[in-house]
């Protein structure tokens, strides 16, 4: 494994990116490709999601909580909430509206994110909302937030139904990550983040060809019993 640890933003929170993370990243590719068991299983994902291996999302994360631990400064075990197996299928005309804008998967500090590609083509992106400056979704900050987005919304009209990727009337890039074969982002979920897809993309629903991913969401200070 090749890694490092950027900060980002004004509030330059650290983001883990890791390459050759995983040791049999072919045969995982492998095992994704070949499932036939996706569906849309989330409102929130712009695509179709299958359960990821358990023994896959165990390894892995054992593999990193200590860089997790370090260099987000968190203590005590290391929970797997979900590990899904992730492919973007849906179009840009079939956005939904708050798929249309940056997002957040929490508001909670200790909720984590691991974001492993097995696509070479696309990425992450993350995001300051400009007229407050929110770039990390707090629980004393989020409501403020949603009404203020809200208000900018009924004002300025609907986003057009397309992904963000790059800067936006509402919103600004403050950092991108291009998508590598075997890659790993590592961040915490209250930061705003979107998956980057150019304004022609075709969504292709090949797994071998399209943007595939394996996402998996951890709890820190979980109780015994999780990952140590």
């Amino acid at each position: 494994m090749q890694a490092r640890v950027d900060f980002i933003g004004n509030d330059r929170a650290p983001v883990i990116v890791v390459d050759d993370v995983w040791p049999d990243a072919r045969s995982l590719f492998e095992h994704a490709a070949g499932r036939k068991d996706f569906g849309a299983s989330s409102l929130y994902y712009p695509g179709v999601r299958c359960a990821a291996p358990r023994d896959y999302a165990q390894g892995i994360v054992r593999s990193l909580t200590g860089m997790i631990r370090e260099a987000l400064g968190i203590e005590g075990a290391l929970a797997i909430t979900d590990s899904v197996i992730s492919l973007v299928t849906t179009p840009p005309d079939k956005l939904v509206p708050f798929q249309r804008v940056p997002h957040y998967d929490s508001t909670d500090p200790n909720r984590i994110a691991l974001l492993h590609y097995l696509c070479a083509s696309g990425g992450t992106s993350f995001y300051r909302h400009r007229s407050t400056g929110t770039e990390t979704v707090t629980a004393a900050a989020e409501d403020e937030y949603i009404r203020k987005v809200n208000a900018e919304v009924r004002a300025a009209g609907m986003p057009p139904p397309r992904y963000v990727d790059g800067d936006s009337p509402l919103f600004e890039r403050i950092a991108r990550y291009e998508a590598a074969f075997n890659r790993a982002l590592i961040y915490r979920g209250s930061l705003l983040h979107s998956v980057n897809v150019p304004p022609d993309f075709i969504p292709d629903t090949d797994p071998r060809t399209g943007r595939l991913s394996v996402n998996t969401f951890l709890l820190a200070g979980a109780q015994p019993g999780g990952i140590q």
